[in-house]
């Protein structure tokens, strides 16, 4: 098992990447200090694939702890489903002295996250992602969340777990699609942090795809390093923590404007990346052989939604929108070099907007 901790001195936490540990929750989390039995916030697809195991772990070492259902996928991220699981909570009897178990992709660990930030004014709890995308990115950092019609996470809170277990046993059940949209954000970290990352991806991509354990043990525990490393750096995101952001603003412009519906969010990341690199160029950033193997890379991994039919119009009001924009300006994290990252504030407007149309016209492609 890798241990990578999350140093925010005494809200700091371990992150345990390995393979079999659902089966030793209960007596890991004991450990930690936690005690009486938690409310497990989950959907059917997980329960059905890993349920039992969780739960005994669980019961043989807290009793039997109730779970809360909700439904799975980022449209149901929105208020309604965070007061079902407060009623869930209620139901429950549970108080102050309680805690949550959030088990499930990055939609559940938002909302259990938020629930948990906000339920009798905050209340602990553990991630057990299910999913790459969860275990290398939403499932450490404490960011906490719903969305709304108006755009992705404009209502949330920081709160962070007292510890996150990612079992690499899981993803064997975790459909392609997933899989990959997971990749994509593993190739962020590489591309904002390192480049023996992406070295590594680019040498056992077949091995990972085929979701042999070691090299997914591997790829998830670096990646969740550097997002551990730059979280103890900037917990609230002041600046460096929105590095982290890479591929992000168009990205999630992307999904909103889409209704949620048409991409996973490593894919919109996916694309928010291939635009990035597009719009570095327009600046005259990264070297053209370091773009061409980062979206060379990219492509690798699977094929990715189109963007046919979304309107620049939508993407451009939702990028206003983000909460990542400052008086509607646009701030944009681009790559000088793969590794190394830039943090723009002073984006014209126009011009990534003319940029934009350009993109989404030439159904993403790109001259690098």
């Amino acid at each position: 098992m890798k241990l990578i901790r999350v140093e925010l001195g005494s809200r700091s936490y371990p992150v345990m990447v390995g393979d079999g540990i659902l089966k030793k929750a209960g007596a890991t989390l004991a450990r930690l200090g936690l005690t009486s039995s938690p409310v497990v916030v989950s959907n059917a697809t997980v329960m059905r694939n890993h349920g039992n195991t969780v739960l005994k772990s669980l019961r043989d070492t807290f009793g039997p702890s109730p779970v809360i259902s909700i439904g799975d996928g980022e449209r149901f991220k929105n208020h309604r489903t965070l007061i079902k699981i407060y009623r869930g909570l209620f139901r429950a009897r549970a108080d102050r002295h309680s805690w949550i178990v959030a088990f499930g992709g990055g939609v559940v660990g938002d909302l259990a996250g938020f629930a948990a930030a906000t339920y009798m004014r905050g209340i602990p709890y553990v991630n057990v992602p299910t999913t790459l995308l969860a275990q290398v990115d939403s499932a450490i950092g404490g960011k906490v969340g719903i969305n709304t019609e108006e755009g992705k996470n404009l209502v949330g809170a920081f709160h962070q777990p007292r510890a996150v277990l990612s079992d690499a046993g899981v993803l064997s059940t975790l459909p392609s699609r997933e899989l990959s949209a997971g990749l994509y954000e593993v190739v962020k970290c590489g591309a904002i942090r390192s480049e023996a990352l992406l070295d590594y991806m680019e040498r056992n991509l077949r091995k990972i795809l085929q979701r042999q354990t070691k090299s997914l043990v591997h790829v998830v525990s670096e990646a969740s390093r550097i997002k551990a490393e730059i979280v103890s750096s900037d917990e609230r995101e002041e600046e460096q923590r929105m590095i982290l952001n890479y591929g992000h603003t168009v990205g999630h412009a992307l999904e909103a404007a889409t209704s949620y519906r048409r991409f996973k969010h490593g894919e919109a990341v996916a694309w928010g990346m291939i635009a990035a690199v597009g719009f570095g160029h327009e600046l005259g950033l990264m070297a053209r052989h370091e773009s061409r193997r980062l979206v060379g890379l990219i492509h690798r991994i699977g094929r990715l939604p189109s963007l046919r039919g979304i309107a620049c119009e939508q993407v451009w009001e939702a990028l206003k929108r983000d909460k990542k924009s400052r008086s509607g300006q646009v701030r944009l994290v681009l790559l000088p070099r793969l590794g190394s990252t830039q943090i723009r504030h002073d984006i014209d407007q126009q011009y990534f907007e003319y940029y934009l149309k350009k993109f989404l016209a030439t159904i993403g492609n790109i001259e690098v």
